[in-house]
């Protein structure tokens, strides 16, 4: 398992910028609805909205699925499989017991 202060993966920070940008695109396409349908801008988003969401959705699912799987991998190199390890009860005594 990762510690607190372990460094993050570079996909998991391209993730953020590319959920931004697909938000920002939401957002623009809501605006663009209240706009001048005349303007140029509008005009544009029209006609390249879908290929412009579908590109930047699956940018956002490909980025996550690599960065989850590349930690995943890393966290298994690292000798950690996330779980914690359980020890043999005969191994474990109490304050109370006396030493053996």
């Amino acid at each position: 398992m990762k510690r607190p202060g372990s460094p993050v993966s570079l996909l998991f920070r391209l993730v953020v910028p590319v959920c931004a940008a697909f938000i920002l695109t939401i957002l623009v396409m809501i605006a663009s609805i209240f706009g001048d349908p005349r303007a140029p801008l509008a005009h544009w988003f029209d006609q390249h909205m879908a290929t412009l969401l579908t590109v930047e959705f699956v940018a956002i699912m490909v980025l996550a699925l690599l960065a989850m799987a590349v930690d995943r991998i890393r966290t298994l190199r690292s000798g950690g499989d996330g779980t914690r390890k359980h020890q043999d009860s005969s191994q474990i005594s109490s304050p109370s017991d006396p030493p053996s």
